[in-house]
């Protein structure tokens, strides 16, 4: 027996998957369906199962190794099989990880660890890239043979096209029939500070070149308009206060903010449609359901759980499945479908005592939340000052698909259902 160990594909437009950590080593004992490698893909790292029981062999992935789908990374023998690790191809699909040096190689040959400089052709139908990569391309107007692909034979992923967007590759006179350079990871910055010591060099790779390129693609291509209102929330302290007690005995589960808020948001949403859209960039999907992404904070990155049908919801479905999502999240057991098909973004950083903030939209959705800290701050109230828990609710919407007007009158009902949040009991 000798079963092939592969990087899977979890994801319906995922092309490659980036190694986080084995949790089997070599020539460990390994059973079916136990965790054996943990990789990332653009939403979330995720545990990979063991696919046979037996010893694990020819491991050849390493720690920030962007792999093709279906690519084979190890072996799964039996414990008396004598294991011959497979010939060497003559080219590598792995993109090894990357070092601290500008002029490292992200993707190359067995024999070789720099690329030589490429050539443009110019003729975009015979570059080699994956479907999904042309059809970006396409859209974006990007012509593909001054785009470097990491993948085998410089082959172009999507993950390429988005990052020669990000860069401008292409708006900065390069033409067909020149050299453009040797394939990396793109320009890198020469910082002159002669008088100043290192104290760590930290290459982009793994989990914030992914955070990185998702971000600066959403940044350089929406429109964000952005609107604030700030909310007293004296009576979704005293709601929470009354449905806690309930809720925590029949879930054992606490009440967050977070989760008053989603009911309120969740319930809003259909009737501000355009908000809970998604835009492709030749049409806006307005969708039925509200499937809320909840923005979660996991150490070093962020993810995004989803709850399906939020509007469909009461309180205490909406307190445990969030709670489960993000169980689930931290114990790297979300599922991908869990992390994507979200209409609608609420993103909270007020228990790090940020006030106020703009996000940055996820694309294809065409808003995203922000939800600063609650503070006691005095206002006036009939003429007189007084103490109030007060919120700040920042709304970025893609002025491709709403205006000011639309976003504001979300904001002024939301605002209006917080300081009276009764009636969503």
């Amino acid at each position: 027996m000798k079963a092939e160990v592969i990087m899977p594909k979890v994801d319906m437009d995922q092309e490659t998957g980036t190694m986080v950590e084995w949790l089997k080593q070599e020539g460990d004992a390994v059973k079916k369906g136990e965790p054996l490698f943990v990789i990332l893909t653009s939403k979330a790292a995720i545990e990979i199962e063991s696919p046979e029981t037996g010893i694990l062999r020819g491991v050849t992935a390493k720690k920030d190794d962007v792999i093709p789908v279906t690519e084979v990374i190890a072996y799964i023998v039996s414990p008396d099989e004598k294991f011959e690790a497979p010939t060497a191809k003559t080219e590598s699909s792995i993109v090894p990880a990357a070092t601290s040096s500008p002029s490292s190689a992200v993707a190359g040959t067995a024999k070789s660890e720099a690329i030589q400089p490429v050539m443009v052709a110019g003729d975009a139908s015979q570059v080699r890239a994956t479907p999904l990569a042309r059809a970006i391309a396409q859209e974006k107007g990007l012509d593909l043979t001054i785009v470097p692909g990491r993948g085998p034979r410089g082959r172009i992923y999507k993950a390429d096209v988005l990052s020669a967007l990000e860069k401008g590759v292409g708006n900065a006179g390069s033409k067909p029939g020149v050299i453009i350079g040797s394939v990396s990871a793109g320009p890198a910055l020469q910082i002159p500070l002669p008088n100043a010591r290192i104290r760590e060099r930290i290459p982009m790779k793994g989990i914030r070149a992914v955070i990185a390129q998702r971000l600066g693609y959403s940044w350089n291509t929406i429109p964000h308009i952005y609107e604030t209102v700030t909310v007293n929330m004296e009576e979704v302290v005293r709601l929470r206060e009354r449905v806690n007690t309930v809720i925590q005995e029949q879930t054992g589960i606490k009440v967050s903010y977070t989760a008053i808020l989603a009911l309120a948001v969740s319930r809003l949403l259909p009737k501000h449609p355009y908000l809970n859209s998604s835009f492709t960039g030749e049409e806006t999907i307005v969708w039925e359901d509200v499937n809320l992404g909840i923005a979660t904070s996991l150490g070093d990155y962020l993810i995004v759980p989803v709850v399906r049908s939020a509007q469909e919801k009461n309180l205490e479905g909406l307190v445990k499945e969030m709670n489960r999502l993000v169980d689930a999240a931290k114990s790297k057991h979300l599922e991908p479908a869990e992390m994507s098909g979200s209409t609608f973004t609420i993103t909270n950083l007020g228990m790090y005592g940020i006030e106020s903030f703009t996000a940055i939209i996820n694309p294809p959705e065409t808003a995203i939340l922000a939800v600063g800290k609650m503070t006691d701050t005095p206002v006036v109230m009939n003429g007189q000052i007084v103490i109030r828990p007060m919120m700040s609710l920042t709304l970025a919407a893609d002025h491709r698909v709403n205006d000011g007007a639309r976003a504001a009158k979300f904001l002024t009902e939301l605002k209006a259902t917080l300081e009276n949040p009764y009636l969503l009991i």
